[in-house]
């Protein structure tokens, strides 16, 4: 059930998107990717250690509190090691980089990243109505768009850890943005609980 054999790697993220989103030109995100890939050894991980250090490479990084950069590393490598290993994928470093992107919208930061990590993105604007289908994205965003309960969990647990929401809550969060026991919700739909939901808008 684990969401990480199914999440899109980097290379198939929009680079314009991405450069905008991290605040790095697409020479600079090859230039980390290589050096995540050295740090990182042969099982393409990197531990909190690592990750601090490569972390500090990013814009804005130098310039924030000591202190405040290693209450949050933590917390951020917490956020993105969705499977507990304790080792971050590059496209997982990736998204921890835009989360802590201040100069980019929170809105635009989360909404973002629930498309780029979402493993199967709508195709050619339709698809089957049913969500018992397998093909490229193991359930997560049928290809009409919509987003699962399955995904929708992940997400809010992901933005649960981020914002400090108490553990455990991402069922209720889902009820209601699924009023309707549908199963799933759009896109729109989740973005505008997002936008709506006092933990999200206060800091970070």
């Amino acid at each position: 059930m684990g969401g990480r054999p199914s999440r899109p790697s980097y290379q198939q993220w929009d680079m314009n998107e991405l450069t905008r989103a991290t605040g790095l030109p697409p020479q600079q995100i090859e230039v980390i990717y290589k050096e995540f890939m050295q740090a990182a050894g042969p099982d393409g991980q990197l531990d909190m250690s690592e990750f601090s250090r490569l972390y500090s490479h990013f814009p804005g990084a130098q310039q924030r509190d000591p202190q405040y950069m290693q209450q949050q590393i933590p917390r951020l490598f917490r956020t993105f090691d969705r499977d507990n290993s304790g080792a971050l994928s590059f496209d997982e470093f990736l998204s921890s980089v835009v989360m802590m992107n201040r100069d980019m919208p929170r809105r635009d930061r989360i909404d973002y990243l629930i498309r780029q990590n979402n493993g199967n993105r709508p195709q050619h604007g339709h698809g089957h109505q049913h969500g018992h289908e397998h093909q490229h994205g193991q359930g997560h965003q049928q290809n009409d768009g919509r987003i699962s309960a399955q995904y929708g969990h992940q997400v809010f647990r992901r933005l649960n850890d981020y914002y400090g929401v108490p553990p455990g809550t991402e069922h209720q969060c889902w009820q209601q943005v699924d009023r309707h026991n549908r199963g799933y919700v759009t896109h729109q739909e989740l973005m505008d609980y997002v936008d709506q939901h006092e933990a999200y808008n206060r800091r970070y």
